[in-house]
């Protein structure tokens, strides 16, 4: 028998745009043997003496609760509903004998459709036209004429969950697509796969870059300096997935220099990013705020794949989403 401890504070949903509510935690009954406590605050479930042997969690942005996790004698299992888990493989947690899961998938629809919509918008020149509407201008004139996003070539750096459905909508608009990963497998909807030791050579290749790589420590500024400088003048790089897998002063310097064409960023180095940072004020650069995973049925759908894994667990089924506590991914 499993007991759930549901630990996340719906005041951080102006940081975390998503909110557990009453039926999500209904349905996470429905799949436990056991009782599902649901909690805000930390010191509250210290207070009250709680322990569980599965912690339900947003890990993505924010540090784990340790004073439970250190306190408790029943845990075995953290699932957080982030697809990143950075500070999690920085804490303690780390050399700890527990099972960690992760919600990898549940965000890739939604960011495979930004993923698409900041290549057209660097490619047709969006933001030109939107200072131009904020001038009340009207104005139908083009330094260059906007380029077309069929027959360009789309590299995919991580191509896992949210690749494989980034390179399914590309093929819909007639891309060809190029992932780099790891382990080289032939992937649906790519044209062509490559190992990460021919980084350079997809750069080299690509019209658009997205960068769909997990933060470790091996992947901490893996699109540097040189990776820009492989890249063509006319291309464009985008970035939805951790800030400083990508140096971003290196970033800067290639915008400036013109040895790339634009880029399109979901996520900074540091965040929020700084008021003084160059890249609020490029022409060439599409900025969000790390919002590309969120959709009023990312919680919804959180929730559907931790209760698939609950099922899993109890039945002593093997769980997938496991995290290498050693190799952060």
């Amino acid at each position: 028998m499993a007991d759930v401890l549901v630990l996340y504070d719906r005041s951080a949903s102006r940081v975390v745009p998503m909110t557990v509510l009453p039926k999500h935690i209904e349905q996470m009954q429905a799949s436990a043997s056991g009782k599902v406590y649901w909690f805000e605050k930390e010191e509250d479930v210290l207070a009250k003496g709680i322990d569980a042997d599965v912690l339900f969690i947003w890990g993505g942005n924010r540090k784990p609760p340790m004073a439970f996790i250190e306190r408790s004698k029943k845990l075995k299992w953290i699932h957080t509903f982030s697809a990143g888990v950075d500070p999690i493989i920085e804490s303690p947690i780390r050399g700890m004998d527990l099972i960690v899961t992760n919600g990898k998938g549940v965000h890739s629809y939604s960011m495979a459709v930004v993923a698409i919509g900041f290549i057209i918008s660097l490619l047709r020149d969006f933001r030109i036209y939107h200072k131009r509407q904020s001038a009340h201008h009207w104005e139908k004139e083009f330094d260059n004429l906007p380029r077309e996003i069929w027959g360009k070539t789309l590299v995919i750096l991580g191509a896992g969950a949210i690749g494989a459905q980034l390179a399914r909508l590309a093929k819909a608009f007639d891309m060809k697509v190029v992932g780099v990963k790891r382990s080289v497998t032939p992937l649906e909807h790519y044209d062509e796969v490559l190992p990460n030791s021919r980084m350079a050579e997809a750069a080299a290749r690509a019209d658009v870059v997205v960068c769909l790589v997990p933060l470790t420590p091996e992947t901490r500024h893996l699109v540097d300096a040189e990776f820009f400088r492989a890249m063509k003048r006319t291309a464009y790089f985008i970035n939805i997935s951790r800030g400083a897998v990508v140096d971003e002063a290196a970033l800067v310097d290639a915008l400036r220099a013109g040895e790339i064409a634009g880029a399109a960023l979901d996520a900074a180095e540091a965040e929020p990013l700084s008021a003084d940072s160059p890249l609020w004020d490029m022409d060439n650069v599409v900025l969000t705020p790390h919002c590309s995973g969120d959709g009023e049925s990312l919680m919804d759908r959180s929730v559907d794949q931790f209760c698939d894994l609950l099922r899993r667990y109890e039945a002593g089924e093997p769980l997938y989403n496991l995290i290498d506590l050693k190799k952060g991914s």
